[in-house]
This record gives structure tokens, C-alpha cells and sequence, in this order.
């Protein structure tokens, strides 16, 4: 009988301890990006995002070139029309933070994407705010979604980055 408790005990204490083993941690995501998807469109923007250009004459001459780079701090993906919509940053010496957007279009069929258009489209004073420069950059990615981005940085010109997240998002 002793032996019969003693076996008991031991296979209670066994499950006990089966429970309390932490369990696989869950996958990380990537922290560097902020993704956000709406009706099958996506929005990526970088969290510390690099500003390309310091002055309209640098961001005007290359973005509307095929030769340009496709990295870019925010990029939404539709599927409907198939575009890549890179938004390029520039930021000039008073501290306006102007977008550049350079499209993307893929054919039916197609896999690649190529490079459609590209053009000055917004500029954004900068809020003032005690710890540097805030703009609020609005991004549509759906009809129904339009994702606001709070850039950041120290109030110092050339930028090299600004800190991006969502707006009312902690």
C-alpha cells in the first residue's frame, strides 16, 4: 500500500510539474516595422525611418527616376490595381517634412513590379512640440482605413532618421 501512495505521489508531483514547464516562448515579431493590413492592402513603415533627401532640389531630381532606390521607410502594398506606393522623406533646413511618393505597377500576369511614376505630393510644417520636431502624416491604405504616422525627431537639420509610430497607438 505504501508503495501504491508513494507511486501516486510521485505521478502527481510528475503532472504538476508537466504544467508548470513554460511553454515555447511565441514567435517575435518584427519590431523594427510597423504593419498594418486592411482589405488585403499593406502598410509598412519603418521605425526609425531614413530621411533620403535635405532639400526639394535632391528629392525632385531623383524621384522621378527609374534608377532610384526601392528602399523605402513607408510602402503600401494594394491588390487592387497590383502597386508598390514608396513614400520618401524629406526634411528641409526650417524643419518641413515634405513626401515624395514613387509608384509601382504590376501587369497582369506579371510578377515584377515596375516603376510607373513618381512625384512631390504632400509637405507638413512641423507641430511644435518641446523635445523637437512632430508631423502627422496620413496615409490611405483602404476606403475605409487611413493610417495617421507620427514622425519624430531632435530639431536639427540635416536628419539622418526620424522615429516613426501610429498615432493613439501606445
Amino acid at each position: 500500500m505504501t508503495s501504491r501512495w508513494l507511486l501516486a505521489a510521485v505521478a502527481s508531483l510528475l503532472i504538476v510539474a508537466a504544467r508548470a514547464e513554460p511553454q515555447s516562448p511565441p514567435i517575435a515579431l518584427d519590431q523594427s516595422m510597423i504593419r498594418v493590413e486592411s482589405q488585403g492592402n499593406e502598410l509598412f513603415a519603418m521605425r526609425e525611418a531614413p530621411i533620403a533627401y535635405s532639400t526639394l532640389e535632391q528629392m525632385s531630381t531623383n524621384i522621378a527616376g527609374t534608377s532610384a532606390t526601392r528602399t523605402a521607410p513607408v510602402r503600401v502594398v494594394r491588390t487592387s490595381p497590383p502597386q508598390e506606393i514608396d513614400y520618401l522623406l524629406c526634411v528641409t533646413n526650417g524643419g518641413t517634412l515634405v513626401l515624395g511618393e514613387r509608384i509601382h505597377t504590376r501587369a497582369a500576369g506579371e510578377r515584377r513590379y515596375v516603376f510607373a511614376r513618381g512625384a512631390i505630393v504632400r509637405s507638413y510644417p512641423s507641430l511644435s512640440v518641446p523635445e523637437g520636431w512632430l508631423w502627422l502624416v496620413d496615409v490611405p491604405l483602404s476606403r475605409e482605413t487611413t493610417v495617421t504616422l507620427q514622425l519624430r525627431a531632435r530639431a536639427q537639420w540635416p536628419l539622418a532618421s526620424v522615429s516613426v509610430t501610429m498615432a493613439n497607438v501606445p
